[in-house]
């Protein structure tokens, strides 16, 4: 540490204290910044010492001030690297804090004060927080890549499959056939018309065959046979599973209510994007046109092949493929959810340009195998950051000019 800048911060520190009436001890130079007995002071209160002994609390002492002294060294690479958190950012985060706690800003700062916490302090701090978050995530969480064969390798050695736990409901309709005597390809049309007529409808069209119905309701998804989790892998969009056969008959499952299901939607679209030169009556005029030729001719694919400039999908007859609704933007969500399978939509604006958009399927899928690698992804991710953050700071401090005031 330069001596000449030392002294700087010392006396404009001093001149600061005495122009307030305070008395603030310094307890570690760090680089070019200090560590201050009051935030030493603030953090200790924070905590109930009561009953530890002396050992114990020489411990908790020491791990304070180390925690001090890394977070400025922390801070002070943030800085470094040009990461500042702006008022606006900070305000976002306050109001998110009180949200969460079913507050209003002015509430939480109420609250804030009510544990004699200065509410500017409050905010310093928690500035340097959101700062440091920030220089982790540039620094390591977006680094950290995780291969496919870290993920099979971890899910085969960690069988996490009774951490997806979640309750289901589902509506069991059996076709008894103990007997074998029932011909599939029969009982798949009377399942057909129980997913389209209802079941009344379906009892009524074939009185000879025996229909059991039963709700199973806030099952334990892990608890359910095999064979019925195999066969809630993927259901259609009204939330039926595919006919299967067990050793009591023919079974059709409805999911009722689960939160391991999202719906996904196969979709095509054309993108046409905009400029300040365009004339927008023009633009929309033309999608019309492919929208009703596409529709005359059925050939959705051949138009958007053509004329959409999303490359990308473009190329495959503008096919998105099964997508679920949180991966797109909300003016194209709001589309695709609300058009019925087989229509083509009204043009409609997004970030991106002018689409129409051409609903080929909706399915619900059984999501669980999706958390299970997420899951997989965000340990093993937590796992390298943890390491590289350990071995970063450690650096960091054998760099770093650190003196400890007795």
């Amino acid at each position: 540490m330069n001596k000449i800048n030392f002294l700087i911060m010392i006396l404009a520190l001093t001149i600061f204290n005495l122009s307030y009436g305070l008395e603030d001890k310094i307890m570690a130079i760090v680089n070019d910044d200090i560590v201050l007995e009051s935030e030493f002071n603030n953090q200790l209160s924070s905590i109930n010492t009561q009953g530890i002994s002396r050992l114990e609390s020489a411990k908790l002492k020491n791990d304070i001030l180390d925690r001090l002294i890394e977070e400025s060294l922390l801070e002070q690479a943030a800085n470094r690297l040009g990461i500042n958190i702006s008022d606006i950012d900070l305000q976002n985060q306050i109001k998110s804090i009180a949200k969460n706690k079913n507050l209003t800003v002015l509430q939480l700062k109420e609250a804030v004060e009510a544990q004699n916490i200065d509410y500017l302090r409050y905010l310093k701090n928690l500035r340097k927080k959101i700062q440091i978050q920030e220089l982790f995530r540039i620094q390591f969480t977006s680094r950290a890549y995780i291969s496919e064969e870290e993920i099979e390798s971890y899910l085969k050695n960690n069988n996490n499959t009774k951490n997806i736990d979640d309750q289901i409901s589902i509506r069991e309709y059996l076709i008894a056939d103990e007997k074998d005597e029932l011909d599939f390809s029969k009982v798949d049309i009377l399942v057909s018309n129980i997913k389209l007529n209802g079941i009344d409808d379906t009892k009524n069209r074939y009185p000879n065959l025996k229909i059991n119905i039963t709700d199973l309701n806030e099952k334990l998804y892990s608890k359910l046979p095999d064979i019925y989790q195999n066969n809630l892998k993927v259901l259609n969009h009204n939330n039926y599973s595919e006919l299967f056969k067990t050793g009591k008959g023919y079974v059709l499952l409805k999911v009722i209510n689960g939160s391991m299901f999202s719906e996904e939607y196969k979709v095509s679209h054309i993108l046409m994007k905009t400029n300040p030169m365009e004339n927008l009556k023009y633009l929309k005029k033309k999608f019309y046109d492919i929208k009703r030729k596409s529709m005359e001719q059925n050939n959705f694919a051949e138009y958007a092949q053509k004329y959409s400039e999303d490359k990308a999908s473009a190329i495959n007859g503008g096919s998105l493929g099964w997508i679920e609704k949180q991966l797109v933007v909300p003016e194209f969500r709001n589309i695709m959810m609300n058009i019925n399978i087989g229509d083509i939509s009204e043009p409609f604006k997004t970030q991106y340009g002018w689409h129409i958009l051409y609903l080929e399927d909706k399915r619900i899928k059984n999501i669980s195998d999706n958390i299970l690698r997420n899951q997989a992804v965000s340990i093993l991710r937590e796992r390298k950051v943890s390491v590289a953050k350990r071995e970063w700071l450690a650096k960091l401090k054998d760099q770093a000019y650190i003196e400890i005031i007795e």
